[in-house]
């Protein structure tokens, strides 16, 4: 009896409705702070984007301390969301651009190794991608790009091209690099060429048909004075060629 006159003195204060109450205010809050978190990752990563997008329109203005203010808002979205393989691939992409603007800009005084720390930062960024996402032909063709950069047309050169390819040989992002590669090596005349070539021919082709790497392509070929060759290459009955993309002379 004592022990009942205890137990309803304990609780006679409790509200189990007030107490769920409580309860589902703090989730509400804890979804809101969720989804404000989400909010403002997506928009810092957004605004890199946009900024890498704008680069591509006009790489000479690039500026180092540009991409080093763009790095470290990255780094920033990485810190809160480090499972997303698209941010470590842009984080990739700004540290090439790093390498990229260190031999660019003219107040900036750097050394071929702070340029050669770019790219290995770069590689990191991309194999970290990879590990969450190693069917996506980007990262691939990230490794790859940052191996030519270095000069490094080696067997893990190759390698790394030949898994873009096998993850996405549909891919526009495979079939620029590849092009530009290859008719860069031609340009050259790098024993490299004969590597490529039969690769070459077929992206040429297949780049020239999709619309998110015709562009690229055509316009690295005008500027490179490469239309002969890339018509007799591919031929009358090719798509860029039957529907005049490169003004292909037909005998």
């Amino acid at each position: 009896m004592l022990f009942e006159n205890l137990l309803v003195r304990n609780t006679s204060g409790f509200s189990w409705s007030r107490t769920l109450t409580y309860f589902i205010a703090l989730i509400a809050f804890l979804g809101f702070l969720g989804s404000a978190k989400q909010f403002l990752v997506s928009k810092t990563y957004y605004s890199v984007k946009n900024s890498l997008d704008g680069w591509s329109s006009a790489p000479s203005s690039v500026s180092v301390k540009e991409v080093e203010i763009a790095l470290t808002k990255i780094e920033e979205v990485i810190d809160k969301t480090p499972n997303n393989a698209l941010y470590y691939q842009l984080q990739g992409q700004l540290y090439e651009w790093l390498h990229f603007s260190f031999a660019n800009d003219s107040e900036v005084l750097t050394s071929a190794i702070n340029q050669t720390s770019a790219l290995q930062s770069a590689a990191l960024s991309y194999k970290e991608s990879l590990k969450l996402r190693p069917n996506w032909s980007g990262g691939w063709i990230g490794l790859a790009s940052v191996k030519w950069k270095l000069n490094e047309l080696d067997n893990e050169f190759y390698q790394y091209l030949n898994n873009a390819v096998k993850v996405g040989p549909q891919d526009a992002i495979v079939h620029r690099f590849i092009t530009e590669f290859g008719l860069t090596m031609y340009v050259n005349r790098s024993v490299h060429y004969a590597k490529i070539f039969k690769r070459l021919r077929h992206h040429l082709d297949l780049g020239t048909k999709n619309p998110l790497s015709r562009k690229f392509i055509l316009e690295f070929i005008s500027e490179n004075n490469l239309n002969e060759p890339v018509c007799r290459w591919l031929g009358s009955s090719a798509y860029a060629a039957s529907k005049g993309l490169l003004n292909c002379k037909i005998n």
